[in-house]
């Protein structure tokens, strides 16, 4: 195994995943996005961000996954600042991270089969099997099969195509691609806003218990406050693309909460949990 291949394998520490310091964000035209933003996410911890349409949460997450960059501050990713790093550092960098973004038939594309669509992470880091294969035999159908059924899909949809699936299916197959590298650190942003409240507990439940199984962290961004406490240890709460408050979810109920904060507890506990027993 090259060096390459050997420096993708899983290093568990006990420094965060994720640490991020002052990151401040300018659209052209001179609209701030993020305001001197600052967060850590530890192994295996998931942090939940909360906060109006606009509020920053995207950009934020577009930043630290490196698709967009910033105009101050410092990202550190397992360990290593971003800012500087060559273009073949970063492509490595990338490969410990994974996404599942709030559409996911604009996650697949609709010409490839749900294998080749599985695959296409693991086929841009040549050389690289996944400690989930070994022992295993290691063809590309083995592989799709072994990721559908950690996301409880059969093996047989690996030649369906995109349209035949639904819209819960879809995110499963995003999810088992975000997985397949075996990254620390997924960012899951509005993983469920597109799909009913069934199908929505039902990825939701998948999602913890892949954490569970995997022990990699999330940051877990969504307007749905109900889902954000169902799935998170931390809150962070943003307005205007500034961080309010960072707290424990145990804290989210203390009546010093932010005023802001206070007013979408109102919409979390009048309309969310009657509808959705699984956040209870």
């Amino acid at each position: 195994m090259d060096d390459h291949v050997s420096s993708l394998q899983h290093v568990h520490t006990s420094n965060p995943v994720v640490t991020v310091s002052g990151l401040t964000k300018a659209f052209t035209g001179g609209k701030t996005v993020l305001r001197n933003v600052s967060l850590s996410i530890s192994p295996q911890e998931c942090l939940g961000i909360v906060g109006e349409s606009g509020s920053g949460k995207s950009t934020l997450a577009r930043c630290i996954l490196t698709l967009d960059s910033f105009d101050e501050g410092e990202l550190v990713l397992d360990g290593q600042v971003v800012r500087g790093l060559k273009r073949n550092e970063l492509k490595r960098l990338r490969s410990r991270l994974g996404a599942v973004f709030q559409h996911p038939a604009a996650a697949l594309n609709s010409r490839l089969t749900i294998l080749q669509s599985l695959l296409e992470p693991l086929d841009q880091l040549k050389g690289y099997v996944p400690s989930y294969m070994k022992g295993m035999p290691s063809g590309r159908r083995e592989i799709a099969a072994h990721l559908l059924g950690m996301v409880k899909l059969p093996a047989s949809y690996m030649d369906k195509y995109p349209h035949q699936l639904s819209g819960g299916e879809k995110q499963r197959v995003t999810i088992a691609r975000a997985i397949s590298t075996e990254p620390d650190f997924i960012v899951l942003d509005e993983p469920t806003a597109s799909l009913d409240v069934t199908t929505q507990a039902t990825v939701l439940n998948l999602l913890k218990d892949l954490q569970d199984e995997l022990g990699v962290a999330y940051l877990f961004i969504s307007h749905d406050l109900a889902a954000v406490h169902f799935m998170s240890d931390r809150i962070m709460v943003m307005k205007d693309g500034s961080v309010l408050e960072d707290f424990a979810k145990e804290a989210l109920f203390q009546p010093d909460r932010h005023p802001y904060t206070q007013s979408l507890l109102e919409v979390f506990s009048t309309c969310c949990l009657p509808t959705e027993p699984i956040l209870l």
